[in-house]
């Protein structure tokens, strides 16, 4: 057998190992371990197409699998392009023992900011994710067009993000500095509306290193930015707290928000209302918005999980009176203004 052969055999069996962790979310073909799945990907030089699923209780996910994933329209066309990943969050103590990786499934979603399911997130095996779409009417065909067109994108936002990233790494003196302001410019105009526009994240976390005291503004920039896209980490939010411990940039009313949304029991609850206390103790905040929703969702905390109707009503009329175009918001407030 020559080298050539031999590599070849090798990489089968790797290949043949690795799908036998198939999901029993997505049947035949899926693959329910993240990591495996990122092993074939690189190994076959494929992208990842990730279904964040909940196979036993969420609706439009099974009717998702039913309409398009379970047809051979639309897995043979996928195929030449993705493994496919189905992330599994089932309900059912049964389902919950077929989940290879439940943290790891915990962690994924966190870091990509799943909100709802089903989420397809299109991904590159280095953990770039450039496309997101969900369930969409049409059948597999039209479902396979889809995809495709979003693969066009977010591939080509990919390259271009990582073409100014690579600008900012390559230059030097002063230049360093203008090309760095403009992936910050860019990611701000971008994040919004494009998955792949996280390619700027790390560039843009480096200023809190090169700028560890601020004199070039880039550091409070840095903060500024990747909390406003929901992508600060522990270590951003300690450093935007000793940057602005009053709030006099508007960078610890960020921090707080970071903090109720990701709320997820009563002590976290709790904590969260004991940091916007303190907060409002600083004096006005500088974001309208900002404020408007921190009081909101206090008020909403305090009148449903922790049953405390009158501190719910005191964020509730502060929420009111600082106003919002938001209806939905505002009926909240005063349906626990009028309880």
């Amino acid at each position: 057998m020559s080298i050539r052969t031999l590599t070849s055999a090798l990489r089968a069996t790797a290949a043949t190992v690795l799908l036998s962790a198939l999901s029993l979310a997505g049947g035949a073909g899926w693959v329910a371990d993240y990591d495996e799945a990122v092993k074939l990907a690189k190994a076959e030089k494929k992208d990842l197409f990730v279904d964040f699923t909940g196979s036993d209780w969420c609706g439009w996910c099974i009717k998702l699998n039913e309409e398009v994933f379970a047809h051979d329209a639309f897995l043979n066309e996928i195929k030449k392009d993705y493994i496919l990943v189905a992330l599994d969050y089932p309900r059912g103590e049964e389902a919950k023992k077929k989940v290879p990786n439940e943290k790891r499934n915990a962690e994924l979603s966190k870091l990509h900011g799943i909100q709802g399911f089903p989420t397809i997130l299109l991904m590159t095996p280095d953990g770039v994710a450039y496309g997101q779409t969900g369930y969409q009417k049409g059948g597999p065909e039209a479902y396979v067009t889809h995809v495709k067109e979003l693969r066009t994108k977010g591939r080509a936002d990919v390259d271009r993000y990582r073409g100014i990233a690579d600008a900012w790494r390559a230059a030097t003196g002063d230049a360093k500095g203008t090309a760095w302001d403009e992936l910050a410019k860019t990611f701000e105009a971008d994040q919004a509306n494009s998955r792949a526009a996280t390619v700027l994240v790390g560039p843009i976390q480096e200023a809190l290193t090169f700028d560890a005291d601020n004199k070039q503004g880039r550091k409070l920039r840095a903060l500024q930015v990747l909390l406003a896209a929901g992508r600060a980490d522990e270590a951003m939010i300690a450093a935007a707290r000793a940057l602005d411990p009053k709030n006099e940039k508007g960078l610890l009313e960020r921090v707080v928000m970071a903090q109720f949304e990701s709320v997820q029991n009563d002590e976290l609850a709790r904590a969260a209302l004991t940091e916007l206390d303190q907060l409002v103790a600083h004096g006005p905040r500088k974001d309208k918005k900002i404020d408007f929703m921190l009081h909101v969702n206090a008020a909403y905390f305090c009148s449903g999980p922790l049953q405390e109707p009158e501190r719910a009503k005191k964020y509730a009329k502060v929420a009111k009176e600082i106003g919002s175009d938001d209806e939905r918001a505002m009926q909240l407030v005063e349906q626990i203004l009028g309880s």
